[in-house]
């Protein structure tokens, strides 16, 4: 049995699950590729047996994930699984990408979704998941790859009733987040270029770690933002400011508090009441600030390390 998993990260929560499921579908199957969604080829999979496709949750799946899933080919009759990491509100991952699966032809044999700390430019901090993925979210990653090694042999030997169906999409979003998303959306908008501050060639980047590869500066003019995920992450990692969601921030700042108080804090203590979520963060103290009203400095994410403390007085230097 040759064993794939295939991931998107954009925080480091999905990496981390990722190379926990890794470790369990390797122990069990004495082998596991894995790769980021960028780096998979989506019509150089005939070769696996069992396929593992790990995102964070953006609404559903980012835009990256779902046209990796929408390209893949020659995997019909091949098994898969899925999982995710999100804030709180997972609902609609699981029957997108489920349904995709299927419709490229494989037999879907499991999903799991696990909590992470959010660190969106716009959303508040401290976040109440804050502290996932933890050493136990790791650990029930790991024995979940071995789980679906045994389940895709249990199928292979013919068992009935292992397959997944695609559970139904979630309902009417509320008031809040249909606000709250249609607010996200207009970043590409309001997102600007001061070209004057960028050092291209010297950095680049907001190209290499766009998901969706809207950024090119080899061109004269730029091309910014063509597509856009409406992640925000150019902005975070631009070392000079030459990306600037300034008036997207002010438009976003009332939707972070809001979403806060009304979507995520009860479906969190609805998960955590029916034992699928484990609070590692008291509720009073949980934070109503945003991000970028505490993280001003440029850059304020750092890849591989995070947000960028204030105090260091090394934060404005560049990031890596």
């Amino acid at each position: 049995m040759r064993c794939l998993v295939v991931f998107f990260s954009q925080s480091g929560n999905t990496e981390r699950i990722a190379q926990a499921v890794r470790e369990g579908v390797e122990a069990a199957a004495d082998n596991c590729e894995i790769l980021p969604v960028k780096e998979a080829n989506p019509r150089r999979l005939r070769d696996y047996d069992l396929l593992g496709i790990g995102s964070p949750v953006w609404g559903a799946e980012p835009p990256n994930v779902a046209g990796f899933l929408r390209n893949m080919r020659f995997v019909g009759g091949k098994h898969a699984f899925a999982f995710c990491t999100h804030g709180g509100v997972g609902d609609p991952f699981f029957p997108s990408v489920i349904a995709k699966l299927k419709d490229r032809g494989l037999v879907v044999i499991g999903a799991r979704d696990w909590h992470g700390d959010v660190s969106l430019y716009h959303h508040c901090q401290p976040y109440p998941t804050a502290g996932h993925p933890d050493k136990i979210d790791l650990q029930e990653a790991c024995e979940f790859g071995r789980d679906m090694v045994e389940r895709s042999r249990r199928v292979s030997a013919g068992e009935p009733g292992l397959e997944l169906l695609a559970p139904p999409p979630p309902g009417p979003m509320t008031e809040t987040e249909a606000e709250g998303y249609a607010l996200v959306k207009s970043l590409p908008k309001k997102l600007k270029f001061h070209q004057e501050k960028c050092t291209y060639p010297a950095c680049r980047l907001c190209m290499d770690n766009c998901p969706v590869n809207g950024i090119d500066l080899t061109i004269d003019p730029p091309v910014i933002a063509k597509p856009c995920a409406a992640c925000e992450f150019c902005a975070r990692i631009c070392p000079t400011g030459a990306l600037d969601v300034s008036d997207w921030l002010q438009a976003m700042a009332p939707s972070g508090p809001a979403m806060m108080r009304n979507v995520i804090l009860p479906s969190l203590e609805r998960a955590e009441g029916e034992g699928r979520f484990r609070r590692l963060l008291p509720l009073e103290q949980v934070g109503f600030t945003l991000n970028y009203e505490i993280h001003t400095r440029h850059p304020q994410w750092v890849i591989g390390t995070g947000y960028v403390d204030e105090n260091d007085s090394n934060s404005g230097s560049g990031g890596q």
